[in-house]
């Protein structure tokens, strides 16, 4: 029988990965992590339309180029939906192709076979979901690794060359992510400790240009600051806290690679007899390790408060390369320092992770390895057993079955995959539904001929404003009325306050207006969107009269239309007119009065009753009706019908 080149085989784990993470990704209809997604959606798509990148015409802080590069050109060459789609296999094909350096790194420290193996696993990692959203983990991770089998060779043959990918690719990380920025006190600590264990200053001589040279790199970063995370330099951080996140990030990246690969490392880094590549190998993973867990656990104490495990992706497949070199060699293990180790590993994950603390819904975007963990629901006996199993495996597992090991890893990761991209699917098609309803989510594009200016009003989802920002490219402003809270991340925006004329703004053109339901804008109405599945909750479309104003506003109503307690509907420009209700006492008899003008109007209503009052406003330039219910009443219609 031929045997397949080795090439051909990584051709084919690069291309079956980039077609089923493609197809996967594809499952999710709209963005699901804002406003991240949007942001470097919008950076990317204005910077190949305009040169620059910005977000609703407004220059923003530094996040990332190359990720918005990437998924950009597709948003600005195509319309949205299918821009969107390319993009997510651009990321797929990008993600997968980190096990090209896998292998080539790989190849020089174990057999072929191996190294395809170790590539495989690279893929087969539920953190590559992240290929549906368009996150910059999907460029972040092939590049960590393109690193570090870079630093790897620098270490082995310091060449001028070698040294100056390494800078090279050090800055192509810092461009994806501010988070690279690590991989220079990483790098250095890996020089360092290669030249500890060679016990040869020169082996550190050797290395001055580029240490050198990132120490330059690092020092302009310092000077030019960290963009959009510039408040991350100034923060006082809690040592304990730190402390305790570093802890948590270090014990999850050891669940993170299922265990036994950490277990191999360490085996490798305890044998007295090692080569100069695998000193190389053992001195990058380190150090690599102890600067993104160090950094990532600093960060999430202070700006998280939860797993950040995206963060440490780019590590996974260094340990990988350690399992299989591990069991190309021989699988050395002997007895007691394997029993050690995996009661070590055991020790760590179950004593540092607090899971009841940190798995919860809130925190699965970041961390997708907790979504099985949340959907078994016991999750110290699911973990527990996890990590038992894989030490037992480890330890007892006779040497001529230990090739058991990598494809017993590489069939859970392969499931937790499948579990975790149906997941991300199904919480962003949740998602959609509760933001577009039934309709379209470019709805907006296809009603409004004009560029149209988003109303908030504060209300607690602010990530639906993100979500028509991506969607609808005709959106290029928005207010924020009265006090309402500012809407996370770098989106400009205006506050406005309608009294006492209802004017918004000193804009004389009026334009289209997207607010929410319960405002009414001077103009003709175009179209309405019910979010959340409430009838009184959605979004209305409004071609607006000049002056841009608002009509009426209605406060203290629930989406479903309830009234709790007080409730208020305000009339701008008021000439008389009337207060046009029905309401219906929900189950229980219910006493409501309607105050307006210093008329009051009053009545108990029976069960199930309804009730259509008609309520004379006042002739000033504000009118309002307040509803006072002594409990719950329903209400289907609350309208100021001028005079």
């Amino acid at each position: 029988m031929t045997r397949v080149p080795a090439w051909a085989a990584l051709a084919g784990i690069v291309a079956a990965s980039t077609v089923v993470r493609a197809w996967a990704g594809l499952m999710v209809p709209s963005p699901w992590i804002a406003a991240d997604e949007m942001i470097y959606a919008e950076l990317g798509r204005t910077l190949w339309e305009t040169g620059r990148m910005s977000i609703l015409g407004a220059d923003t802080a530094f996040y990332s180029l190359v990720h918005p590069a990437l998924i950009g050109l597709p948003l600005a060459v195509f319309d949205t939906g299918f821009g969107y789609d390319v993009a997510r296999v651009l990321q797929a094909l990008a993600m997968s192709l980190a096990a090209v350096p896998v292998f080539l790194w790989g190849r020089r420290l174990m057999s072929e076979r191996w190294a395809l193996a170790a590539s495989a696993l690279t893929v087969a990692i539920p953190g590559l979901a992240y290929t549906g959203l368009l996150m910059t983990e999907t460029v972040f991770y092939p590049v960590l690794v393109l690193t570090a089998w870079a630093a790897w060779r620098a270490l082995v043959s310091p060449t001028l060359a070698a040294q100056g990918i390494v800078v090279a690719l050090v800055v192509v990380a810092v461009l994806t992510r501010l988070q690279g920025i690590v991989l220079v006190p990483a790098i250095v600590l890996a020089a360092v400790l290669y030249a500890a264990v060679d016990r040869r200053a020169a082996a550190l001589v050797r290395l001055w240009p580029s240490l050198l040279a990132l120490g330059v790199v690092a020092a302009v970063v310092l000077t030019l600051g960290f963009g959009a995370y510039e408040p991350t330099e100034s923060t006082t951080y809690s040592l304990s806290s730190a402390a305790r996140y570093i802890a948590y990030h270090a014990a999850d990246l050891l669940l993170l690679v299922g265990i036994v690969p950490a277990c191999a490392v360490a085996l490798l880094a305890l044998r007295p007899e090692r080569s100069a590549e695998l000193r190389a190998y053992l001195a990058v993973t380190i150090a690599f390790s102890a600067g993104l867990v160090a950094e990532v656990g600093l960060f999430a104490s202070r700006y998280v408060g939860r797993l950040a495990e995206r963060h440490l992706l780019g590590l996974v497949p260094l340990f990988f390369l350690g399992l299989c070199l591990w069991l190309d060699r021989g699988a050395p293990r002997p007895r007691l320092a394997a029993g050690a180790v995996g009661i070590g590993a055991a020790a760590i994950v179950l004593l540092f992770l607090p899971l009841g603390k940190l798995v919860h819904p809130a925190a699965l975007p970041d961390a997708f390895s907790l979504i099985p963990i949340w959907q078994l629901g016991d999750f110290d006996l699911v973990v527990g057993t996890f990590v038992a199993v894989s030490v037992v495996a480890f330890v007892v597992l006779p040497r001529q079955l230990l090739w058991l090991l990598p494809v017993a890893l590489g069939v859970v990761l392969a499931a937790t995959s499948v579990t975790v991209s149906r997941y991300v699917a199904d919480q962003a098609r949740e998602q959609e539904r509760k933001f577009f309803g039934t309709a379209d989510p470019q709805w907006v594009d296809e009603a409004a001929d004009e560029p149209v200016t988003y109303l908030y009003d504060g209300e607690p989802n602010w990530n639906a404003v993100w979500a028509y920002i991506f969607w609808n490219r005709e959106l290029d402003r928005v207010y924020r009325l009265g006090d309402a809270r500012r809407i996370p991340g770098p989106v400009p925006q205006r506050a406005v306050d309608p009294f006492p004329f209802g004017r918004l703004g000193d804009e004389v053109e009026g334009g289209f207006v997207l607010a929410p339901t319960q405002f009414a804008i001077a103009g003709d109405a175009v179209a309405t969107v019910e979010q959340f599945g409430l009838a009184h909750h959605g979004l209305g479309l409004w071609r607006a009269s000049p002056p841009l104003r608002m009509r009426s506003m209605i406060e203290g109503v629930q989406g479903s239309g309830d009234i709790y307690g007080p409730a208020t509907m305000t009339a701008f420009d008021c000439s008389g007119g009337s207060f046009e209700l029905t309401l219906i006492a929900k189950g229980s008899p219910v006493y409501v009065r309607l105050e307006t003008g210093g008329r009051t109007v009053e009545r108990t209503l029976q069960p199930e009753e309804i009730w259509r009052p008609s309520v004379p406003a006042a002739v000033t330039a504000i009118c309002s009706l307040a509803i006072v219910p002594a409990g719950i009443v329903g209400s289907t219609r609350i309208e100021y019908v001028p005079g």
